[in-house]
């Protein structure tokens, strides 16, 4: 079946279908502050990236330009820190950044505000961030897995912002998340000598 149409509609077409490719470009990135007293914000991102923070210099999450190839529902959470390794002291509060997500080769940069005064250099004093799930052991009783606060091995350090007020972290894959929380929150964490 063949439809036809007239040729002075022909430039009406192409107006609305510049236009309907313009409105897609010049989408902005999201930027977004969640309430003060809040601790969860949840946003749609996509490739044009974003910003989420908490407000008063507390923690954001920066998602550059291009790293989403589609919008995705982000929830960035943050809790009271709970972590408790033998030798390791925390800087901050544990974050949580959701859904599961793999960045490589890029990365989301996690900034923590610094609340203490650190013992020494990052690399000296192993610098990192930790999360909490599950852990899998080979023993003499078979394989056991626990819940616990473990390395976080898809994460690495950045350096301090600008100003000197924040730790900044480069995330490659956000934690698998579920259960109950800490369970998928992330926190920073160095040795105490």
């Amino acid at each position: 079946m063949k439809v036809a149409i007239s040729s002075g509609l022909l430039p009406w077409l192409a107006l609305a279908g510049l236009l309907a490719s313009c409105q897609q470009e010049e989408r902005q990135a999201v930027e977004i502050t969640a309430p003060a007293g809040s601790n969860r914000i949840k946003a749609l991102v996509g490739r044009p990236g974003g910003i989420l923070r908490f407000p008063g210099g507390g923690a954001s999450l920066q998602i550059p330009a291009k790293l989403l190839q589609e919008d995705v529902t982000v929830v960035f959470q943050r809790r009271e820190a709970s972590l408790d390794l033998p030798g390791k002291d925390v800087v901050g509060r544990a974050y949580g950044i959701s859904p599961r997500l793999n960045f490589a080769p890029g990365a989301v940069r996690l900034s923590i505000p610094v609340d203490r005064t650190l013992p020494g250099p990052a690399r000296a004093i192993n610098l990192r961030l930790y999360y909490y799930g599950k852990k899998v052991s080979e023993g003499p009783q078979g394989r056991t897995q626990v819940d616990t606060w473990q390395q976080y091995h898809f994460a690495e350090f950045a350096g301090r912002s600008s100003n000197g007020h924040f730790l900044e972290f480069d995330v490659f894959r956000t934690p698998a998340t579920g259960g109950k929380p800490p369970f998928g929150m992330l926190q920073a964490a160095f040795d105490v000598k």
